[in-house]
């Protein structure tokens, strides 16, 4: 099965989490970021991740669903996004975090994705710009209360939850390893 996976990754936890489902699906898969992303009417699957930041998928990726969602709506698809919080909460009347960081992808297409889902990542303080440790210096001290001076590394990444993900997209596809 020819096989897409485009990624929007600003720190590069996407990109080694479509490195992983390539290495479990058990066949060649083309992966490249969103900017690079070829012709997909050579592709039988197109996955589409996608890093959260802000509570939502990159612009990149929207943007990107937008220009080629007629070919996409054609075609398999499977959609991820990567973030720390895939469990989700309830503040305020509002639900964050988990699927809700999701939904405006999967809810661009009619015809709804193979597969779905959240998967956890990292925060690596050494790659962050200035821009986003600001971001999550607000985060962690206003909004969460803690009295952090630094980003602590975080990371929830897992091989064995990105394979199982992984066996889900071939049970799917009628549990072929291709």
């Amino acid at each position: 099965m020819n096989t897409l996976i485009i990624c929007g990754s600003r720190y590069g936890a996407t990109r080694v989490i479509a490195g992983w489902i390539a290495e479990r699906l058990g066949y060649e898969c083309l992966i490249v970021d969103v900017k690079e992303a070829p012709d997909l009417h050579e592709f039988d699957l197109i996955i589409i991740g996608s890093g959260i930041y802000e509570e939502r998928p990159m612009p990149e990726i929207l943007n990107y669903i937008d220009k080629h969602i007629k070919i996409l709506e054609e075609k398999k698809k499977v959609i991820f996004g990567v973030c720390l919080d895939t469990s989700g909460f309830f503040v305020r009347g509002k639900i964050h975090g988990g699927w809700e960081y999701v939904r405006p992808v999967i809810e661009k297409f009619q015809d709804p994705p193979l597969h779905a889902g959240v998967l956890h990542g990292e925060i690596n303080p050494s790659k962050l710009t200035t821009d986003d440790e600001k971001r999550l210096m607000i985060f962690y001290n206003k909004m969460l209360k803690r009295n952090y001076a630094a980003i602590p590394f975080r990371t929830k990444m897992n091989k064995e939850e990105v394979w199982e993900f992984a066996e889900r997209i071939l049970s799917k596809l009628g549990g072929k390893f291709y």
